[in-house]
């Protein structure tokens, strides 16, 4: 019986060949192999077809264009980040084909009516869902009631501050403070001095680390008024060096995260590829394991078959039990991460939580 082939375009040569490449590569390498250790999908082993990118959003759209149209492939898995996801995403729409992806997470890829694009983590719009009602809870020695927010000029950016509107409005929340940067620089002082000024009781920020003058950012925010504990970032803490004690930030992933699937994941990782895996290749493997409850779950490989399922079912996966929205948006929330004491800790919810948070 012919093996059921997936299709995917990964970039293993260009600007994400040591970083996206290794990370999505192992997990979906992992991913067929322990499938087929299993017997496979509806009695067929697993085929990683993949072509290289080159890290380029042109390129990944006409590797899809072959997957689909030349190779015909049975799946699709996605390649890694928005810039080469947006690119690709028409080419997916047009060949009816369900994409599942573990990284592209900007908003506005799923305010488009699209209907094959799926994202197996959380959008940027949803970062910051569960830290607000956190805080909003009786866990805080102070309910909050007022936010600020930050949005980086990067497509994040816009995502984050359209979330912050979203939920504030949501929760019933007073949004006083909310400003999109411009290209840098940036003038830090000014602005995290007139963000504190507007008395907020958090600062929802989308920082991005990779621009120049973002160094000494969080020192300036300290010296403005803040306190650790009223600031929360968007990046995952593995994109971040040490930071303050009591800082918040946004979780999609940490290997800390006790869920014995993901502690299994972790450990089968480790022995393949002789590193610990991080969220990318935590979103890699989710991808996976979601294809496979949808095929085994409906017993075919028809892609608007699996569609119509992936839009009804419930996934189990190391990132955690979710469904899917309409727009291809999980629904599940988000765990709420803080640096204590040089370490950092899940503080919500309960069923993953590591340590209490600690405020002041």
């Amino acid at each position: 019986m012919a093996d059921i082939t997936v299709g995917v375009s990964l970039p293993k040569t260009g600007r994400y060949a040591d970083s996206a490449f290794l990370q999505y590569s192992h997990a979906y390498n992992l991913w067929i192999d322990d499938v087929n250790a299993a017997g496979g999908l509806l009695g067929r082993q697993l085929k990683l077809v993949w072509l290289d990118d080159e890290g380029d959003g042109d390129r990944c759209a006409a590797n899809y264009k072959q997957l689909i149209n030349e190779d015909k492939v049975d799946l699709l898995l996605g390649p890694c980040h928005s810039v080469l996801i947006e690119p690709a995403a028409p080419t997916i729409e047009e060949g009816k084909m369900v994409m599942l992806e573990g990284s592209g997470s900007v908003t506005d890829m799923f305010r488009k009516g699209r209907k094959w694009l799926f994202l197996c983590w959380g959008a940027d719009r949803d970062y910051m869902q569960s830290f607000l009602e956190f805080m909003m809870s009786s866990v805080n020695p102070k309910p909050i009631t007022k936010v600020a927010v930050i949005g980086a000029v990067r497509p994040r950016g816009g995502g984050h501050i359209f979330g912050v509107e979203y939920h504030a409005k949501k929760m019933g929340l007073d949004l006083v403070f909310n400003e999109r940067l411009g290209k840098p620089p940036v003038d830090y002082d000014d602005l995290l001095a007139r963000a504190y000024a507007s008395n907020p009781d958090v600062l929802l920020w989308d920082l991005e680390g990779r621009e120049p003058d973002a160094d000494g950012a969080m020192d300036k925010a300290l010296t403005a008024g803040f306190s650790p504990s009223q600031i929360w970032l968007s990046d995952n803490p593995t994109q971040r060096g040490d930071q303050p004690s009591g800082l918040f930030m946004r979780c999609t992933w940490l290997a800390s995260v006790p869920r014995p699937s993901s502690l299994s994941f972790i450990e089968r990782f480790k022995n393949a590829y002789g590193y610990e895996p991080e969220y990318h290749s935590a979103g890699g493997y989710a991808c996976g394991e979601v294809m496979a409850q949808a095929v085994t779950a409906t017993g075919s490989l028809d892609n608007t078959v699996l569609r119509e399922a992936i839009l009804k079912m419930q996934f189990d996966t190391i990132l955690g039990k979710h469904g899917f929205d309409e727009d291809g948006v999980i629904n599940g929330p988000f765990p709420v991460a803080q640096w204590q004491n040089g370490n950092v800790e899940i503080v919500y919810p309960d069923d993953v939580k590591s340590k209490d948070a600690i405020f002041g």
